[in-house]
């Protein structure tokens, strides 16, 4: 078989984080009637909230649940694009879909956001790293939805993946590649990958069993993600609101702030006429603020105090998995990958 090799966009050089960022107005989504064949199946890791695990404080346990959010409004993004096959909300990156997106929470002040978030493939090539600068609009502005800011990531996605000249390659592709992270000498030679590409050297034979016994490990993983979409999706409809009460104090409390700082220093803080009622506004402003920030915080620390267990069904048993999200989905894995060594006849390595 000739060479199938796809070169994706250049990525994007480094885009440095500043108090001058330059903040985006969410753009409009380019949604399709339906997604062209092949449809490219999306998965969305969790997003690093960019704060270290063993850090307690109000503040990481907030950013902790703001990322949490975040990612699954990514995943309704792409969802409501209707560009793509199945999105899902994925623990960590794998060959399980043919591309990843990895984000990272740069800045989050309740005002500012900043997030990064880079477009992988399953063969580790990079397809396009871009940085979502978005800052709170003033209170009853319409467009001050925060899944908006997704919309622009979503059309370039598509501006990539158009371009892409390898699609049911790169599909193809994936599935091998999970295979061999069931068995890493699954469909041995079929696959070449170096610093400089990719290739299919051939292709397993349609009526392969190993394809099908593959295909019902994948679909049992894929359950996995299915829970963790419920839970995130509840996760949603418990926390939203409040978030977008806090980001709208804290956009209203810091637009106080700079209109005050303008008026002191055009009339000079000796003026006395209406001290006391801008004292009054300021102390309102700060007010609903901290309301605000506190109803997170509880909602945050709620959160994560709780360790949901999942309850999966295998071909002949319930598996209940319990601990961090994390460390089930390593487990769900491993269960996965005895059961489909124990099909094939194979010894574990």
């Amino acid at each position: 078989m000739s060479a199938c090799q796809a070169t994706p966009p250049a990525p994007d050089a480094a885009q440095p984080v500043s108090a001058e960022a330059q903040w985006q107005r969410p753009e409009a989504l380019i949604v399709a009637k339906q997604p062209d064949a092949p449809m490219l199946d999306i998965g969305v890791v969790l997003f690093d909230p960019g704060v270290a695990p063993e850090d307690d404080s109000p503040e990481a346990t907030v950013r902790r649940l703001e990322a949490s959010l975040l990612a699954h409004e990514l995943k309704t993004a792409l969802e409501r694009s209707n560009q793509w096959g199945v999105v899902r909300l994925v623990p960590e990156a794998s060959p399980l879909t043919p591309l990843t997106l990895h984000s990272k929470v740069l800045l989050s002040d309740g005002r500012d956001l900043v997030v990064r978030v880079t477009a992988r493939d399953a063969i580790s090539q990079e397809w396009f790293s871009q940085t979502i600068a978005y800052r709170e609009s003033p209170p009853g502005d319409a467009t001050s939805e925060i899944g908006q800011i997704f919309h622009s990531l979503s059309n370039r996605l598509l501006q990539s993946w158009e371009q892409y000249s390898a699609r049911n390659e790169l599909i193809m592709a994936s599935e091998i590649l999970y295979a061999q992270t069931l068995i890493p000498d699954a469909f041995a030679g079929m696959l070449s990958v170096s610093d400089i590409g990719w290739q299919l050297d051939r292709l397993p034979a349609n009526n392969d069993p190993m394809l099908a016994r593959i295909s019902r490990v994948r679909n049992q993983e894929y359950l996995f993600c299915d829970a963790i979409d419920e839970q995130y999706g509840d996760l949603a409809v418990r926390v939203a609101p409040t978030y977008a009460l806090w980001r709208r104090a804290t956009a209203e409390q810091a637009l106080w702030l700079e209109q005050y700082e303008e008026r002191v220093s055009e009339r000079g803080d000796n003026a006395g006429d209406g001290r006391f009622a801008r004292m009054q506004a300021h102390y309102a402003a700060y007010r609903s603020y901290r309301i605000q920030e506190q109803a997170l915080w509880e909602l945050a620390e709620a959160f994560e105090g709780e360790s949901q267990p999942t309850m999966l069904k295998t071909a002949n048993r319930v598996v209940r998995l319990e601990g961090t999200l994390e460390s089930q989905y390593d487990e769900w894995r491993q269960i996965l990958r005895n059961i489909f060594i124990l099909e094939q006849g194979a010894v574990a390595w």
